[in-house]
């Protein structure tokens, strides 16, 4: 028998690519009304003046955690979008890498409806059609691990548009690749973003993959943000106990007007290494206990409690979650800040 396309047999499977129309409207999405960005400095993530380390300038491109609201009663819905490049990621999905989702305002909740099915450099697709005509409010979020260079959201010219600015208060989010996003399957799903959409909080999403070392230009930008709580998940890319006591004292002593914020400090994540590796385990057991006796003035976070649950099914490798664990993360985030916020 013949081998077929899995597209030709489910419709489902078939990448939501679209050629261009002239009955579309197009509006540019690098404006003032982009979320989860400190700094409006395009898409990327930091200043245009700040230099942390060559990692970072290329990570500081891909615009993690930044989403986009509006309201139109188009029947369809199209997103244009010029990348750096492709997904390039064999445990991480396109969409998740190069793609962006979009939710729909229901009932007061935010629910999620579509994601991009592409994995191109520059595409046009129609994410959303045969929709009722009435205005609805949506949200898009943008790619987790790819530089963005120009996305345009794309309705019907003869449809209202309008974006949305929101006032919201501010939590601030620095840590590693699992704080970035990966590996989410979609945008959405980002334990930053999922905390976003639960507290109805802009987050700032400062995670920065294998490149989260604790530095002093870091620390200089997060001062610079006004906010209201900070999350700090800096382990994972600390190659020692000492050095995690030194760059994070330093840190946490230099912060800015700590009186109008809370901090919050994440241990690592529960994974099964500990169980078949007792090195690894103690290591883990040292950095554990640095974390939460050693820093004051912060509030500590067991991580292997975070996931502990679901009985190390929550990453995708041993390391980096998947939406299981991304989702009980938040959860547990969400609940943690609203105690402490009563």
């Amino acid at each position: 028998m013949k081998e077929k396309d899995i597209r030709e047999i489910d419709v489902n499977m078939k990448e939501n690519i679209i050629n261009e129309s002239d009955t579309i409207k197009w509006f540019d999405l690098n404006n003032k009304y982009l979320m989860g960005s400190a700094f409006h400095n395009n898409f990327e993530r930091l200043p245009k003046d700040v230099y942390v380390s060559e990692n970072i300038e290329f990570l500081k491109k891909h615009p993690a955690g930044m989403y986009i609201n509006f309201k139109t009663d188009s029947t369809s819905v199209r997103i244009k979008a010029k990348l750096a490049g492709q997904a390039y990621m064999s445990h991480m999905t396109a969409v998740g890498t190069v793609g962006f989702d979009i939710y729909c305002k229901c009932d007061g909740k935010w629910a999620f409806l579509a994601a991009t099915k592409i994995n191109n450099k520059e595409y046009e697709v129609e994410i959303l059609k045969n929709m009722d005509k009435c205005e609805k409010e949506f949200r898009v979020y943008f790619p987790l691990y790819q530089g963005l260079i120009e996305a345009y959201i794309g309705v019907e010219k003869n449809s209202s548009f309008e974006f949305i600015k929101e006032n919201k208060e501010k939590l601030v989010v620095y840590g590693t690749s699992i704080s970035q996003g990966g590996c989410a399957s979609r945008p959405g799903l980002a334990y930053t973003s999922i905390l976003g959409r639960l507290l109805d909080m802009e987050v700032y999403n400062l995670g920065f993959s294998g490149s989260c070392k604790i530095e002093k230009e870091m620390l200089d930008v997060i001062n610079q943000i006004d906010k209201k709580y900070l999350i700090l998940e800096v382990e994972a890319n600390t190659p020692s106990v000492d050095v995690l006591k030194e760059k994070l004292s330093y840190f946490l002593e230099n912060l800015k007007d700590k009186d109008k914020f809370s901090i919050y400090l994440i241990s690592h994540f529960d994974d099964a290494m500990g169980k078949v590796n007792s090195d690894y385990k103690k290591a883990q057991e040292l950095f554990y206990d640095v974390q939460k006796n050693y820093f004051k003035g912060i509030k500590f976070i067991d991580g292997s409690e975070l996931i502990h649950n679901l009985f190390y099914e929550g990453t995708v490798d041993g390391v980096h979650l998947n939406d299981l664990g991304f989702y009980e993360v938040a959860n547990k985030l969400a609940n943690i800040i609203k105690n402490d916020s009563l």
